[in-house]
């Protein structure tokens, strides 16, 4: 029916994508993309927050570093003596002129440090009998009559055992020229008797807080840092420092760590927190909603736009589109209807200079009626050809010369010798006959092939009068696998011929045989003439070429002997198997055959 076929279902499909897009832009448009601005500005809040945290995680890790290694660093570059070594001098001496070359050794260590930072204005260690050793930077220094045994800050640190303590940000009363900072302390002990050696001071302008300001969007949101009680201790717009977070903020605080952020939106604000690592503070972000929809306002009335405008141009186009990508559909389908009932006639592809898919559909079709005949045709040339090569091999073994010498030799032994050669002569040309006209199987076992060749060799033995020595040495193991049939014999057949037969004095073969992994090898090796170069060269292209057939009851020269079992191997095996060859003039030939270990 014409009702349901592709082409009106697809121009429906259309008009209804065309449609569903106005109802759903329409509905949804400013909902959505209030939405997605809400996610984006919290995104792009909890990135920012992230990475603040970050910088305050890194500067905090680098002043817990100062203070735990600052024991172990040396203060002369000459003879070793660390900051540990000095202090414990220092707490025992009370000679004026030693106290000054501590000191002085100290304040080299100290403006090193200062060297490596921006945000330190000064560095103080106090001893516990109320001495003291300062450094400062910008003309900041500790007061003369300044003692810190009994300031609050100096007992929480102690209290802390070692610990990094935190001091409150604000102005120093104890330092000269001092400007709003934030200290940091640590108790300091021997590492090796955990005596008490004094307090290490960091004080830090508030310069420490400059990771804060990387603000994306500065008009319409700001961020502070607080305590964990709440109080302000930092804020971009440095207006609010001293301040509380609100009361709900401050409740939140106990459930933020420092791997999640909170998040709330209340009041048209919504505020991101997240904690430091290792720190009782947090980082706090407060965004205007209101202020930040007034700026998106006209984007959403664009994209409404946009997207009632692009759902009527798609509705124009559907017929359009449905006509024109159903046409060359409907006429792929007339041809595949076509070859239905011609099987194997040729078609031209009507679009063979298109490009996209529907022209792919029409090449890979055509392709595909073309592999399916190639594949029928080579499928019987194939069995053929192993047809042709199974009657070779035959061939090989009842060929008119061998027939004339086998019974040459019988004949001669007959009238000249009356021995029992006659008797293992005609014994083993009967087993052979029998065994090469073996049609129950075309594989069989390793032991069953051996023995072909060796009757074989026993009537060569007696016909060239033990000239040929014959060496059978195959692993028990390969004996029990099965292997083709008719592949060693017309091997050792050929090293007879056109290796041994024209040497002086008498020449061996040998066969041997062993399992590599999932392959046999065997070996077939003579020290007969041999083969020059060339004539290797020649073989072994012969054997590369692939099986021929010309025709039943013709025969290539060529096709008997090794390149028939050549051609076998690869028909039957496939192409990762087969013969190889290695031979030198006057030195010998070996061949060397391929099988898998079956």
């Amino acid at each position: 029916m014409i009702l349901f076929n592709i082409k009106t279902k697809l121009f429906l499909v259309l008009v209804l994508v065309s449609i569903v897009p106005i109802i759903v832009v329409s509905v949804s448009s400013y909902r959505s993309y209030t939405k997605l601005v809400n996610e984006q500005t919290s995104l792009v809040t909890s990135t920012t927050i992230g990475n603040s945290v970050k910088s305050m995680e890194d500067i905090l890790q680098n002043i817990d570093r100062i203070s735990v290694t600052l024991l172990q660093q040396s203060s002369n570059a000459t003879a070793y003596s660390t900051v540990n070594d000095e202090l414990m001098k220092l707490n025992t001496t009370n000679d004026q002129y030693e106290i000054f070359m501590i000191r002085s050794k100290l304040k080299l260590i100290f403006e090193n440090i200062l060297l490596g930072t921006n945000y330190i204005n000064g560095l103080y260690l106090f001893t516990p009998d109320g001495k003291w050793i300062s450094y400062g930077s910008s003309g900041t220094d500790l007061r003369l009559d300044y003692i810190a045994l009994h300031d609050q800050w100096y007992l929480d640190t102690i209290q802390r055992k070692g610990d990094l303590y935190v001091g409150e940000v604000g102005v120093k009363p104890y330092i000269i020229n001092a400007k709003q900072s934030i200290g940091f302390s640590r108790a300091l002990y021997d590492p090796n008797n955990h005596e008490f050696l004094g307090v290490f001071m960091l004080d830090c302008s508030m310069s420490i807080f400059d990771g804060l300001k990387r603000n994306p969007a500065p008009s319409l949101s700001n961020l502070y840092l607080a305590d964990d009680q709440g109080k302000i201790l930092y804020s971009t717009d440095g207006q609010q420092v001293g301040q509380s977070l609100a009361p709900n903020l401050t409740s939140a605080m106990e459930h933020v760590n420092s791997l999640s952020q909170y998040k709330v939106i209340q009041d048209k604000i919504m505020t991101v927190m997240q904690k430091v690592p290792g720190h009782p503070w947090s980082v706090v972000a407060n965004i205007s909603l209101e202020r930040l929809y007034e700026q998106y306002n006209i984007s959403q009335k664009l994209l409404l736009y946009i997207a009632v405008s692009c759902a009527v141009i798609f509705l124009f186009l559907s017929f359009f589109l449905s006509n024109l990508i159903t046409k060359p559909i409907i006429e792929l389908t007339k041809m595949m209807r076509k070859t239905k009932s011609h099987p194997f006639v040729k078609i031209k592809p009507k679009r063979s200079k298109q490009v996209d898919e529907i022209g792919i559909l029409y090449h890979e079709f055509d392709k595909m009626m073309k592999q399916i005949d190639t594949h029928i045709r080579e499928s019987y040339q194939n069995k053929i050809l192993t047809m042709d090569s199974q009657m070779k091999a035959l061939e090989a073994q009842i060929n008119s010369h061998f027939l004339y010498n086998t019974l040459e030799s019988i004949n001669s032994i007959a009238e000249i010798e009356e021995v029992e050669s006659i008797v293992v002569m005609t014994k083993s040309l009967g087993d052979m006959f029998r065994y090469s006209i073996k049609t129950d199987s075309e594989r069989v076992r390793v032991n069953e092939e051996l023995q072909h060749v060796e009757n074989y060799m026993a009537i060569q033995q007696i016909r060239y009068d033990d000239k040929i020595t014959f060496k059978l040495l195959v692993d028990p193991e390969v004996r029990s696998r099965h292997m083709l049939k008719l592949l060693l014999q017309p091997l050792v057949e050929n090293a007879i011929y056109h290796g041994l037969e024209n040497k002086r004095g008498k020449g061996s073969i040998s066969i041997t045989g062993k399992l590599q992994e999932d392959r046999i090898i065997f070996k077939v090796c003579d020290d007969g003439a041999g083969m020059s170069r060339e004539q290797v060269l020649e073989l072994q292209q012969l054997l590369s070429q692939p099986p021929e057939f010309i025709a039943v009851g013709q025969r290539l020269k060529q096709s008997i002997g090794i390149k028939n079992v050549h051609s076998r191997i690869v028909l039957y095996y496939g192409d990762g198997y087969g013969l190889s060859i290695n031979s030198e003039m006057h030195q010998g030939t070996r061949i060397t055959v391929e099988i898998p270990s079956l």
